[in-house]
């Protein structure tokens, strides 16, 4: 009787196995959908950022104010700071020690 629990208790533990590495193989794989997706909207971000900066410093350039203050940069700094986002990458240990 006692080998036939311990079978009934061996075929548990590998269905519950199975089931973990199920999970763990949806676990990678959601994993890479999210770090393409975040790859995606960072480039998203560094176009936009391109063109907010473009358009505030042609809007600079062709009706110039008569006194610069530090509103008149704040669309062109938006769209640095936007760019420089996305040119800026995390450090690649930081990166892997996350990752599961």
């Amino acid at each position: 009787m006692a080998r036939s629990r311990q079978r009934r208790l061996v075929r548990r533990l590998e269905e519950a196995s199975k089931v973990v590495r199920a999970g763990n193989a949806l676990l990678a794989q959601m994993s890479g959908t999210l770090g393409q997706m975040s790859s995606l909207l960072r480039q998203l971000v560094m176009i936009v950022g391109w063109l907010v900066l473009l358009a505030g410093s042609v809007r600079l350039l062709v009706d110039p104010p008569p006194t610069l203050s530090l509103e008149h940069f704040l669309a062109p700094g938006a769209g640095a700071a936007a760019v420089a986002q996305g040119v800026v990458r995390l450090p690649s240990r930081w990166w892997r020690s996350t990752r599961p």
